[in-house]
């Protein structure tokens, strides 16, 4: 059975003026393109990082979105009324807590109505910070909150994901450990108000204090899925996995069981490989990664309960890959859809302007690169933002890029797609881009659709 036959959703392509620069649809625009959407800033100073979610989310007919000011480190709420179209507001939490992308904050809807937003340092801290907002007032935030970790290790936490399962009755918090460097958790049985539980999640199989990177989704009210790498990419010739893990147990896509946690951490070679990199330990000269090596960008499930995985290989600074692993009832089907250009930046020879997947139809694909997604050929220099509709039947040599952004003044980044009440948002960074710890950006997008 192929998932190629989606749900009918008009994407239109991007023309006109953004921000003052000249948008121009390039050849392989389609013609029938219907009216544009307007393209609106959702919050200023405001980026993030690619391994916390969500990193917005659609209440009561808001989205709510959160970021780090990449130049004095707020760390910033914006809330934007989708239906009266309009920016309400926005909110700092937490003040000059750090310029860099990796303390971005994450949200989790209680059922009261109120959000919870969480926040960390990038490892300078043993301290998780929390704030419960008012109920459906997402710019009145009570007093923040601090979950300290006890343990002698130097390093701090990094990272936030926030998960509730249902038949537990716990909301998960998967994060970066300091002692390990491994992907962690804690739990609360309030809906975030209080904390407890650290649990050493996933273990890196490479020898030596090793970063296995994970992305997380809820594949359903009882399940998360993880798709993770091996270790960081300058490391290790990464290959690619997934697991799901429920009932406090692991367990392969086709539901055979891999482990209880009770056993210990999963470690990485025990979940499925879905691409094999190089595998390769060595330090290369400078940042360079290592050649062949896979890091995760995105996971999302289907109406099916179905995971789809993408992610991109480094082969040169100059040169990476987007692929999608997507599972079909029987088999994984991986393969190659997109030219995804040069990295950011020499120092993080991995960084990609990365790729988001449509939560209601993991088909819908958003990428964000500086070359033309089929063919790898040069574009202006600046990263754009491309869509596509892909099939299971479907890989580079028939998939149609089409563009929302070309021609920017500045680079467009590390697109998210958030869905929910009838609304369906594609938010993506905009502005220059220098390091993890300083750009100048902020949280722009489209809204794609509307309740009936």
């Amino acid at each position: 059975m192929l998932l190629s036959q989606t749900r009918p959703i008009i994407y239109t392509v991007l023309v006109g003026l953004h921000l003052g620069c000249q948008q121009q649809v390039s050849e392989n625009t389609a013609s029938t393109a219907e009216e544009v959407p307007s393209r609106h800033i959702f919050l200023t100073n405001g980026g993030w990082c690619w391994f916390q979610d969500p990193r917005a989310v659609i209440s009561d007919g808001k989205l709510v979105v959160g970021g780090v000011d990449g130049q004095n480190g707020d760390l910033n709420v914006g809330v934007f009324d989708l239906e009266r179209d309009t920016l309400i507001g926005q909110k700092v939490l937490h003040p000059e807590l750090e310029a860099d992308d990796h303390d971005a904050p994450v949200f989790y809807q209680r059922p009261d109505g109120s959000l919870l937003c969480m926040w960390a340092k990038h490892g300078k801290e043993k301290v998780h910070y929390y704030s419960i907002s008012t109920p459906y007032d997402y710019l009145s935030w009570g007093e923040t909150q601090t979950f300290p970790h006890d343990y002698d290790h130097k390093m701090g936490v990094t990272y936030m994901n926030l998960y509730y399962l249902e038949n537990t009755g716990l909301l998960y918090n998967f994060f970066r450990d300091g002692p390990t460097y491994n992907p962690s958790f804690i739990t609360s049985g309030d809906h975030g108000t209080t904390w407890q539980n650290r649990t050493h999640f996933i273990a890196n199989d490479v020898s030596g204090y090793q970063r296995p990177y994970a992305r997380y989704a809820q594949i359903d009210p009882n399940t998360v899925g993880i798709s993770y790498t091996d270790a960081h990419p300058r490391n290790y010739g990464n290959s690619l996995y997934y697991a799901e893990f429920r009932d406090n147990a692991f367990y392969r896509v086709d539901g055979s069981k891999i482990k209880s946690l009770d056993e210990g951490p999963l470690y990485t070679s025990q979940g499925e490989k879905i691409y094999q990199g190089s595998e390769v330990q060595e330090k290369k000269e400078g940042f360079e990664s290592v050649h062949n090596s896979a890091w995760t960008s995105a996971i999302e499930s289907d109406d099916q309960n179905y995971p789809h995985i993408g992610y991109s290989v480094y082969l040169s600074n100059e040169d990476h890959r987007f692929r999608l692993a997507s599972w079909d009832g029987e088999k994984w089907l991986d393969r190659e859809i997109a030219y995804a250009g040069t990295c950011l930046y020499p120092r993080e020879s991995s960084y990609t302007g990365l790729l988001a997947l449509d939560p209601d139809d993991p088909s819908n694909v958003y990428i964000s690169t500086d070359v033309n997604p089929s063919t790898g050929e040069k574009l202006s220099g600046k990263h754009e933002i491309f869509h596509a509709q892909i099939g299971n039947n479907e890989d580079i040599s028939t998939i149609d890029w089409q563009p929302i952004t070309s021609n920017s003044e500045h680079d467009n980044l590390r697109p998210v797609v958030v869905s929910n009440q009838g609304y369906k948002v594609v938010l993506w960074l905009y502005g220059p881009w220098n390091t993890y710890s300083k750009y100048d950006v902020d949280v722009v997008g489209m809204i794609f659709e509307t309740p009936n």
